[in-house]
C-alpha cells in the first residue's frame, strides 16, 4: 500500500511538472503571437499615416484614425505581458514610449488659447524633428511631458476633445502647408513617431520569437514556479491594480477626462475592454485553471465565472467614458467592475497558492 502511495505520489509530481512547463511554454507562444499583431496593425497604420500627410483630406485622415483603433486592439491586450520586468517594462524597456499617458497636449501642439505651443511649433529650439529628439523629450521633466508612443498619434489625428458628445475635431488642414501653423513638421511628427511605434514593437517581437537566443530563450528556461508567479503577477496586477485602479478608479474618482486613457478619441471603452480581454486571453491560452482544477474545482469555477461577468460589466459601460464617469449610471457600472477585478485578482491569488507560485499582493 505504502508503495503504491509513493508511485502516486511520484506520478502526481510528474503531472505538476508537466503542467506548468505546458502553460510557460503555451504562454511564451501567446506572447510572441500578440506582439506580432500589434506590430502587423502598426504597420497598417504607419501606411495609413503617410498617405495621410502625402495627400491630408477628411477621407485620408479618417482612414487613417480607423487604422490606429485597429492598431489599438492587440496592442492592448498585450499590456497583461508587464509587472514582472519583462522586455515591455525591464529598465530601458520600451513601455513609456509606446503607451505613456495622460499626456499634456500642450506639449506637442497648439491648444485652445495658446496657438504656438509644443515641440512642433518650438522651431528655435527643435530644428529638426527625429528620432532621437522624440525619444529624448518623452517624460523629460515631468510624466505628462508625452512626445512618443500611441497617444502621442491619437492626439495628432484628433485633437483635442472638447466635446460631451464625440471625440476630438482636429482638420485634416493642420496637416496642408500653407494653411495649418507649421504644418509640414506636424507631418513629420506624425510620421517619426510612427516610426518609433514600429521600431519599439519589432524589439518586443524580436524579444519573443521562437529558436532564437533571446528574452524568450531565457523565460523558458526558468524554474516553473518562478514562470508561472511572472505570468500571473501579470494578470493579477492587471485585474486589480493598473485597470482597475489607475485607469477606472482614478477617473471614476476626479470625474476628469484627463484621467481617462483615449481621451482624444473616445476609445477608453474600447481600452478598457481591451486590457481586461488579455487577462482571459492568458488563462485560455495557457490552460492554467486546469492545473487548479484537479486541487480546487470550486475555485476554478470561481474564476471562469467571474471572468466572464466581469466582460458583461465592461461592454455594459456607457460611451464615451469621460460622460461615464458624470452620469449615475455610469458610475454605478464602473465602481462594480472595479471591485468585481479587485475580487478576481484576490482569487488570482489564491490560484498562485494553489499552482505553489505565490503572488504577493
Amino acid at each position: 500500500m505504502k508503495g503504491l502511495f509513493s508511485k502516486f505520489l511520484i506520478l502526481l509530481m510528474f503531472c505538476v511538472a508537466a503542467s506548468a512547463g505546458s502553460i510557460t511554454s503555451n504562454y511564451a507562444n501567446h506572447v510572441y503571437s500578440t506582439y506580432k499583431s500589434s506590430l502587423e496593425e502598426a504597420m497598417k497604420l504607419d501606411r495609413a499615416l503617410r498617405t495621410f500627410v502625402q495627400n491630408p483630406s477628411v477621407f485620408t485622415q479618417e482612414v487613417a484614425k480607423n487604422a490606429w483603433k485597429s492598431a489599438r486592439a492587440p496592442y492592448g491586450q498585450s499590456e497583461v505581458f508587464r509587472f514582472y520586468n519583462g522586455p515591455i517594462d525591464m529598465d530601458g524597456g520600451p513601455e513609456g514610449l509606446l503607451n505613456a499617458w495622460p499626456l499634456d497636449e500642450a506639449y506637442i501642439d497648439y491648444v485652445v488659447g495658446s496657438t504656438n505651443a509644443g515641440i512642433i511649433n518650438d522651431t528655435d529650439n527643435y530644428p529638426e524633428i527625429t528620432k532621437e529628439l522624440l525619444e529624448s523629450l518623452n517624460e523629460l521633466d515631468g510624466e505628462k511631458n508625452i512626445s512618443t508612443g500611441y497617444h502621442a498619434i491619437e492626439f495628432l489625428l484628433w485633437g483635442q476633445d472638447l466635446y460631451v458628445d464625440g471625440a476630438g475635431q482636429r482638420s485634416f488642414t493642420d496637416y496642408v502647408p500653407g494653411i495649418g501653423l507649421n504644418a509640414q513638421r506636424r507631418g513629420e511628427y506624425l510620421l517619426v513617431a510612427s516610426e518609433l511605434l514600429l521600431d519599439h514593437l519589432t524589439m518586443l517581437v524580436d524579444a519573443w520569437a521562437p529558436n532564437t537566443d533571446n528574452y524568450r530563450a531565457e523565460f523558458l528556461k526558468l524554474d516553473d514556479k518562478v514562470a508561472l508567479k511572472n505570468i500571473l503577477s501579470g494578470i493579477i496586477y492587471m485585474s486589480g491594480d493598473e485597470l482597475s485602479g489607475e485607469r477606472m478608479y482614478v477617473a471614476y474618482e476626479t470625474m476628469g477626462q484627463e484621467d481617462e486613457h483615449s481621451c482624444f478619441s473616445d476609445m477608453t471603452h474600447m481600452d478598457i475592454q481591451w486590457n481586461f480581454w488579455g487577462v482571459e486571453n492568458i488563462l485560455k491560452a495557457t490552460g492554467l485553471l486546469n492545473g487548479v482544477r484537479t486541487t480546487n474545482a470550486a475555485l476554478a469555477q470561481n474564476v471562469s465565472d467571474r471572468v466572464s461577468k466581469i466582460k458583461e460589466m465592461l461592454a455594459a459601460i456607457p460611451q464615451p467614458f469621460d460622460q461615464a464617469i458624470l452620469s449615475e449610471t455610469g458610475r454605478a457600472q464602473i465602481l462594480a467592475s472595479v471591485e468585481e477585478m479587485e475580487a478576481l485578482a484576490v482569487e488570482l491569488v489564491e490560484v498562485s497558492e494553489v499552482l505553489g507560485a505565490k503572488v504577493d499582493f
